[in-house]
């Protein structure tokens, strides 16, 4: 599950964290997230990436999707 949005450490942090618990892979997608502040963003992608999912950039992402063969 990819997560983008605003309010990354509310919003979007309960929401990748719902999604963990019910046994999704969760990747929050840093540059495509966005907090009041910078310190909020970076505290809560920090604590997701310590115990809920991955943090990666749109560029990552991307490039891993277009890196699976089609089926």
């Amino acid at each position: 599950m990819l997560v983008t949005g605003t309010k990354t450490n509310v919003c979007c942090e309960a929401t990748g964290r719902d999604a963990m618990m019910m046994d999704f892979r969760v990747v929050m997608i840093s540059d495509c997230l966005a907090a009041l502040s910078d310190d909020e963003h970076r505290a809560s992608l920090e604590t997701f990436i310590q115990q809920f999912g991955d943090v990666m950039k749109a560029d990552e992402v991307l490039a891993v999707l277009n890196a699976v063969p089609n089926r």
